[in-house]
């Protein structure tokens, strides 16, 4: 089958190849071409027959070297299997494991060991190239102690990572690159005090300027600290608005011991009471060595740092009051249990700051351009935290002094003097009161800190203006309780508690209050329009306005709600017209509105009271009638009537009350309080004489002439025509005037000289002419009323009276 296949190609290939007779001529060169591609073919197929017998021969080879290796893998797999064994039988395996990690860790320890000493060494090293370099180039000498900062800081924080694992080697890096400051600082300090202590320093005359080694020595000291110049982060330990430059803590080393000698030992310049003296003390040192910084210091700052900004006396002043801060931190543990002597420290501190600040313009170098410097007075208050203690101690002393104030003997006399004539007189506790209040802002109003002032504010003065609100608040209970029949009947009284609430010395009483009310709320609000109170109030209503949550912390732990519960509704409201004082002023307020009430009511009852023998009086309608004939012969006995006995003690009384309110309260008070208390006298009059009684018409002259009496009493100490005694008892003149209507018509009655502004020059009817006017019919009545102005009673009410004489029925 093969071979006719193979025939088959064969003749194919010919028949492609010999097509016609002309293509045997090529028969030579196909040959040729065939037994060329016969020999090419077999060559190749000589080379992949030793290509296979090659490849065939490796993978043998391989094919035995795989056999030898499971082989090999065989017999150790087994000597495995037999040690396990033997292993997993013996009593000691845990003696080895312990052994294999008894050896890991020593191998460990030994690896830590020798990173230590690696570590230790690098310090050391730096160490020493530092100080290699401290003498001739100490910017040179930075390099390798920042390089050792860098490395005790990288180490104190992998030291925290790592739950405080390497302490002693956190501890020497940072004991070595501190002392190698120290050691760098002391060299350079040391040769710059040389030079100093050779010119004479601390000489306020010495002059430097010709001498190299001042300003070679001070030159190399700012080096060393130029980074902390440029980057007020170092040491991490310091404020760095508070960093000396080193050259002037050099120079004010000497001016320290001075100092302590001075106020640290035994002399007798050194005392507690007086803080002032190395207040001033500073002062003077600053006053002292300004032209020498100016003259010296500033040109090589300028030099140094052109572009820093820094001025040499306010350096200067950074570098002496270290020693101040020393002396302070000395001091007050020695007087904190002694209230005054604190009390006077803080005020000469705050003194002492508020001088830097005005006459220096002191603010540390770094400080914020637009923020004041807070003084000393904010690192003792804030940042040690005296502030609590000192303000208990002036709360203290703020309570005391208002408890002598109000227990003085004189504290509840007015003082007639102390106002202006028609301002309310208050008493003489209302005064010192408010000298007290004005101390105490005058000793926290240099404080810069607002929780610091809302604080005083708070707990000191509007705390003892509430109390003096409740004294005077509990007077005024008091005074209505007693007052009361009630009070009288069930808890009864002494002859002296009730002689306090008689009479003057009862309106006296109430006008010590109302006058101190008065005071005091005009005091706040005087206090309200204060720049140092606006300031407060404007940054109070800032802060506020950041907040929503009215239980919201507002200055150290009160919210915002407690703040204006204290302060001012509009803290919470945000309304623009609200002030500091707004609530406490209010209560003083209402307080005086409750007082004035109660003086009403005392005057009206006081003289009520003392009407009730003229209200008995029962004989109005039998005094002698004169009949119209004999009117004329009569006159004298007319023109002769004298008030009645019986209302001449009401009247003085009245007119007391009258003339002491008068010199005690204000215009507007006197006019409310005249008004009301008039009212209830004519409601009085007409209900319990006019009502109860009938009139003759001498009666009714007799009546009227007492009336005239208490309008001529009044009319002595009102002066306005406005609030007037006829104006406001309008509706017993009308009663007056219709009870003595004469029996004739034309008829002169004197007492109606009283009421001519009812008349008005009008010709009075006699008295059986009205009666028929007004008992005609309702329009004849209501004429009548017209006609003489009666704008007070009614038409009932006119018949009423008309009623009441009794001559008009016969």
């Amino acid at each position: 089958m093969a071979e006719a296949e193979q025939d088959a190609r064969v003749e194919d290939f010919l028949n492609d190849k010999f097509q016609t007779l002309a293509d045997l001529d090529t028969l030579d060169t196909l040959l040729s071409s065939v037994q060329n591609q016969q020999s090419l073919l077999r060559s190749q197929l000589e080379e992949v027959y030793s290509t296979i017998q090659e490849t065939e021969k490796i993978a043998y080879e391989h094919s035995e070297r795989l056999l030898i290796q499971a082989q090999q893998f065989q017999e150790e797999q087994a000597d495995i299997n037999r040690r396990l064994q033997a292993t997993a039988a013996s009593e000691s395996t845990k003696d080895a494991a312990r052994q294999i990690e008894a050896s890991m860790d020593r191998l460990q320890r030994l690896h830590v060991a020798k990173r230590y000493m690696e570590l230790i060494q690098l310090v050391h090293q730096l160490s020493l190239d530092a100080h290699k370099h401290i003498d001739s180039n100490p910017k040179a000498a930075l390099v390798p102690y920042h390089k050792l900062k860098h490395l005790s800081k990288d180490l104190r924080t992998r030291h925290e990572e790592t739950e405080e694992s390497a302490v002693h080697l956190v501890d020497y890096v940072e004991k070595t690159a501190n002392e190698l400051w120290d050691s760098m600082k002391g060299k350079l300090s040391g040769e710059f005090q040389t030079v100093l202590t050779r010119l004479g320093w601390p000489s306020t005359t010495l002059d430097v300027s010709h001498d190299p080694a001042f300003e070679a020595s001070f030159m190399k000291l700012l080096d060393l600290q130029e980074p902390e110049l440029i980057s007020p982060n170092q040491p991490a330990s310091v404020d760095p608005v508070s960093l000396p430059l080193l050259p002037l803590e050099v120079m004010a080393k000497p001016l320290a011991l001075r100092f302590r000698y001075h106020f640290e030992g035994d002399k007798q310049t050194n005392r507690l009471d007086k803080p002032e003296w190395f207040f001033n003390h500073i002062l003077t040192l600053i006053e002292d060595y300004t032209p020498f910084a100016v003259t010296h210091i500033q040109p090589l700052l300028d030099q140094y740092l052109p572009d820093s900004g820094r001025d040499a006396v306010l350096e200067f002043i950074t570098a002496v009051l270290p020693m101040l801060r020393r002396k302070i931190k000395n001091l007050l543990p020695s007087i904190v249990s002694h209230a005054q002597l604190l009390s006077h420290f803080i005020h000469e501190m705050i003194k002492f700051d508020t001088v830097l600040r005005d006459e220096y313009l002191y603010a540390p170098y770094g400080s914020s351009a637009d923020a004041l410097w807070k003084g000393m007075t904010h690192e003792v208050l804030v940042k040690d935290n005296w502030f609590w203690q000192w303000l208990k101690v002036e709360k203290d002393f703020a309570l005391s002094r208002y408890q002598n104030i109000v227990s003085a003997e004189d504290a509840w006399q007015i003082d007639y003097d102390s106002v202006e004539a028609h301002e309310a007189k208050p008493t003489k506790s209302a005064m010192r009161l408010k000298d007290l209040l004005e101390t105490i802002t005058d000793r926290y109003r240099p404080l810069t800190s607002f929780t610091q002032r809302l604080r005083f504010l708070i707990d000191i003065q509007i705390n003892v203006l509430d109390q003096y609100h409740d004294r005077l608040n509990s007077s005024i209970e008091a005074f209505r309780m007693l007052s009361s029949s009630i009070a009288r009947a069930v808890q009864g009284r002494s002859k002296e508690e009730a002689d306090t609430l008689k009479g003057i010395a009862g309106l006296e009483r109430l006008c010590r209050v109302y006058g101190s009310a008065m005071y005091i709320e005009g005091c706040m609000r005087d206090w309200g329009e204060d720049v140092f109170f606006l300031e407060i109030w404007e940054e109070l209503q800032d802060r506020s306005s950041h907040y929503e949550d009215k239980n919201a912390q507002l200055s150290g732990t009160m919210t915002v709600q407690e703040v204006a519960d204290k302060t001012s509704s509009a803290v919470v409201s945000g309304d623009d017209d609200g002030a500091l004082f707004d609530e406490t002023a209010g209560a003083y307020k209402a307080l005086q509105q409750r007082t004035e009430e109660v003086i009403i009511e005392h005057i009206g009852n006081s003289v009520v009271e003392e009407l009730r023998s003229y209200s008995r009086i029962t004989i109005w309608s039998s005094i002698e009638s004169v009949a119209s004939g004999h009117v004329e012969g009569n006159s004298d006995l007319h023109n002769s009537l004298t008030v009645s006995p019986e209302i001449v003690q009401p009247l003085a009384s009245l007119s007391s009350f009258y003339a002491f309110i008068t010199r005690a309260l204000t215009a507007a008070g006197i006019r409310r309080i005249f008004r009301e208390s008039m009212a209830t006298v004519q409601s009085h009059l007409l209900d319990y004489v006019v009502a109860r009684n009938q009139f003759s018409f001498l009666g009714a002259r007799q009546f009227a002439r007492d009336c005239s009496e208490l309008w001529a009493i009044s009319g002595v100490y009102v002066r306005d025509v406005t609030i007037s005694a006829e104006g406001i008892t309008r509706k017993l003149k009308e009663t007056c005037l219709l009870l003595t209507l004469p029996m004739v018509d034309a008829v002169e009655v004197p007492e109606h000289s009283r009421l001519q502004d009812i008349i008005d020059g009008k010709k009075v009817p006699s008295l059986k002419a009205a009666v028929d006017m007004v008992f005609e019919d309702n329009d004849k009545a209501r004429d009548f009323l017209q006609q003489f102005d009666i704008r007070e009673l009614e038409v009932s009410d006119v018949r009423g009276l008309l009623k009441r004489r009794v001559e008009a029925w016969a």
